[in-house]
């Protein structure tokens, strides 16, 4: 039975770098009115800036009363985290390509409001059962959903990490999946990234998210569970427990986790009237050894965990809003145009300036003591992204070139070599071969899938998929001549024309060479 009452989320979020990445590309935040996982593209430069500049955005969410309109304000400030990324790939080209995986759950009254793109995964533990509430925006998950392959096959298969639609520089507004959803006191809901699912088992998660009550505990096992199986990727997991709402649980503060705390000046990219000179986006370049060595967990906003910097460094990346966390960042840095940090200025500079200085190779406050070295390192890293680049695009090149899709053209079925897409003007696709199948021989469904295209990962697929439908067709055919024919051998027969006997004579009025008057000799 729904709850009536308001609710609220006790919720914590924990991220960690994996066994095998050198930075963290996954941010998170949880709060009492919302919880939100992002998961920025992997192997593309900028992953880290991505999440970063979208949890950033929506964590004011968090504090805002969201009833009837609560999907709504959540589509919105997806729709500004996006546009947000994408003014930053127009300041600064060399971040082109990044993208960031959204799921997030936001309270509205009594409700729950649920939006999602990518492959990060919302999970509901609801009596014991634990259901997935999300779908997967993957190029295998729609080869199960159309039946090509099962399950099983693909978590093996090698285009697994393809993902189809992300929010960020992709050449096309995002389609989110939205939704209002049944909130029940009891109820624990998680986020996660694909670091968790791909390398724990489902069983296991499920258990220890039914037996460890306290959620910042229980995040801290299941990413446990991941690095003993082998933790080859960003591990990110946010935990809510529905409960009634109170006065002292809707004050406290979020925490944010991942790129979005690691690097908090990240906030303030993409926002219009903003310099961005002094912010930097290098890929590796916030990332400390000693963050994943002492601190192998993100954890904000709790005195209790040992934070170096203490509650007040702490303080400055939770619910009292990350932009005032990256504005306390740039501040430090010397981009002072900035304002409405507060306090949460001096504690955000606090706590990343000296990892931010010895990231950098310098210090921002002091003469640079080595002037001519810059221009040589800005040429290599220059070199180095272009190279990056350009690999991506070969690679990217050649992977749409190995795909295969059967559509119809002019009433035939088709093979299309490439992705049914396109990037700006730009056609991913081009007609193949012809068949000699008609779309019209066909049944309704196949008609349907062949209207919405068939993807195949090889033209040998693409073979057996037209030789299928050819087959059908053939069948289809075979079936419509035979219920023809039946049709007319049941039609009843003339009746035949009386005849008189032979030698008698015509009727009156009957000509003699009639066929009545006829007698055959």
């Amino acid at each position: 039975m729904s709850s009536s009452r308001p609710i609220m989320l006790r919720s914590a979020a924990r991220s960690h770098v994996g066994a095998v990445r050198r930075n963290n590309q996954d941010s998170g935040y949880a709060g009492p009115n919302f919880l939100l996982i992002a998961d920025g593209m992997g192997g593309h430069a900028g992953g880290d800036v991505a999440s970063a500049i979208t949890v950033a955005r929506l964590a004011d969410l968090d504090a805002d009363d969201h009833d009837h309109d609560a999907s709504e304000a959540l589509r919105t400030a997806i729709l500004d985290a996006n546009e947000r990324i994408t003014n930053s790939v127009a300041e600064k080209p060399e971040l082109a390509g990044m993208g960031t995986t959204v799921t997030a759950v936001l309270c509205a009254g009594s409700k729950l409001a649920l939006a999602h793109i990518g492959d990060s995964r919302g999970y509901l533990l609801r009596d014991g059962e634990l259901d997935i509430a999300t779908h997967d925006h993957t190029f295998v998950q729609m080869l199960v959903d159309e039946g090509r392959i099962t399950a099983e096959e693909a978590e093996q298969h090698p285009q697994r990490s393809v993902v189809m639609r992300v929010l960020g520089d992709v050449g096309a507004a995002p389609e989110l999946d939205m939704s209002i959803r049944e909130a029940r006191i009891g109820d624990r809901w998680m986020l996660c990234s694909d670091g968790l699912t791909g390398f724990a088992d489902i069983d296991e998660i499920k258990h220890a998210l039914a037996t460890i009550d306290d959620p910042g505990a229980c995040c801290e096992r299941l990413i446990d569970m991941a690095l003993d199986g082998g933790g080859a990727d960003n591990i990110t997991v946010v935990i809510g427990d529905v409960v009634e709402a109170d006065d002292e649980g809707l004050s406290r503060g979020g925490e944010s986790v991942g790129s979005v705390r690691d690097n908090p000046q990240f906030a303030l990219l993409g926002q219009k009237d903003t310099p961005t000179e002094l912010i930097d986006t290098g890929q590796f370049d916030t990332i400390a050894v000693e963050d994943t060595d002492t601190h192998p967990l993100d954890i904000v906003d709790r005195p209790d965990a040992g934070d170096p910097a203490g509650p007040e460094a702490a303080g400055a990346a939770t619910g009292t809003g990350a932009a005032a966390a990256g504005a306390g960042a740039a501040a430090g840095a010397g981009a002072a145009t900035a304002s409405g940090a507060g306090e949460g200025t001096q504690a955000g500079a606090a706590r990343d300036g000296a990892t931010r200085e010895i990231a950098a190779g310098q210090d921002w406050g002091e003469e640079d003591e080595h002037p001519r070295r810059r221009p040589v390192l800005g040429i290599v890293i220059t070199i180095a992204v272009l190279g990056a680049l350009v690999l991506a695009s070969i690679v990217g090149y050649s992977f749409i070139r190995s795909q295969y899709y059967v559509a119809a053209e002019t009433g035939k079925v088709a093979v299309y070599r490439g992705i049914a897409q396109k990037l700006g003007p730009l056609e991913l696709s081009e007609l193949d071969e012809t068949t000699d199948v008609a779309v019209d021989d066909l049944s309704p469904y196949s008609q349907r899938r062949i209207e919405q295209t068939i993807p195949a990962s090889s033209r040998a697929d693409a073979d057996k998929l037209v030789e299928n439908l050819r087959e059908e067709a053939a069948q289809n055919n075979a079936k419509r001549i035979a219920a023809e024919a039946s049709d007319n051998s049941s039609d009843p027969a003339p009746p035949p024309e009386s005849a008189a006997p032979a030698g008698d004579a015509p009727e009156d009025g009957a000509p003699e060479d009639s066929p009545a008057a006829d007698t055959g000799g």
